[in-house]
């Protein structure tokens, strides 16, 4: 969609369920050099962030591409219950430095993306990872 000739990004932000118990770093490192090099491809960027329990990442960038790159995640069976949180298209990215920022595993994120999941608000959870990406 293209407002006065300036681009719209298309977003997506979910939480989901791990389903990696052994060597998560090590996967989760695999998922981080994977979107690294497919993201630019795909035109996307964003961030990834790990409780143990849950995932959250947030997708920014043309249609195509997020199209691509959810069909891959929803496919993938590192993780299961994926929940899709409200957001909207967006005219500048916001996380446009990063093919893929990634958290790190970070325990006390869980309440935040409980809470986002229960309020269907994303709003605590965009803040933390604007925090978060600010910091590095």
């Amino acid at each position: 969609m293209w407002a006065k000739g300036v681009p719209m990004f298309a977003t997506w932000l979910y939480v989901s369920s791990s389903m990696v118990s052994q060597n998560a770093e090590q996967v989760i490192g695999s998922i981080q050099s994977t979107a690294q090099s497919r993201n630019p491809v795909l035109g996307l960027t964003g961030v990834l962030i790990s409780s143990g329990r849950h995932f959250a990442q947030f997708l920014e960038g043309p249609d195509a591409g997020l199209t691509v790159m959810k069909a891959s995640i929803l496919r993938d069976d590192r993780h299961r219950d994926i929940i899709t949180l409200p957001t909207q298209a967006i005219r500048e990215r916001r996380y446009g430095h990063w093919a893929l920022a990634y958290a790190g595993w970070a325990t006390a994120i869980d309440r935040v993306l409980t809470d986002a999941v229960h309020d269907n608000d994303p709003r605590e959870l965009l803040r933390y990872m604007d925090e978060f990406v600010a910091e590095i």
